[in-house]
């Protein structure tokens, strides 16, 4: 019985700090995923790919945004955005807290 007991102490001892650097990893994995969610994306450096990241944006509107973008400048207002050919307001309104300039 001792030698059971033993066994299982020197056991704990071990994998107690595995456990908890598993548990920190998973904590900075949550860190790191609401951080992704609150940043905005910047409407003015966005690449497609991040453009795409946004609800309701696919390549074609990305790209569109993209195009509008080279061909009047850098965005100077949000509303802006409704310019662009397939964005209007109601697409604006949900991307609202998404988007920065």
């Amino acid at each position: 019985m001792k030698k059971i007991f033993s066994v299982l102490l020197i056991s704990a001892t071990f994998l107690l700090p595995v456990s908890g650097f598993v548990l920190a990893d998973s904590a900075t994995d949550k860190t790191k995923a609401v951080q992704m969610k609150v940043q905005k994306i910047n409407l003015n450096t966005a690449s497609l790919d991040e453009l795409t990241t946004l609800p309701g944006i696919g390549e074609k509107k990305a790209a569109a945004i993209i195009e509008y973008r080279e061909k009047f400048g850098k965005f100077t207002s949000l509303e802006q955005l409704a310019e662009v050919k397939g964005i209007g307001t109601k697409m604006l309104e949900k991307l609202q807290d998404k988007i920065s300039i």
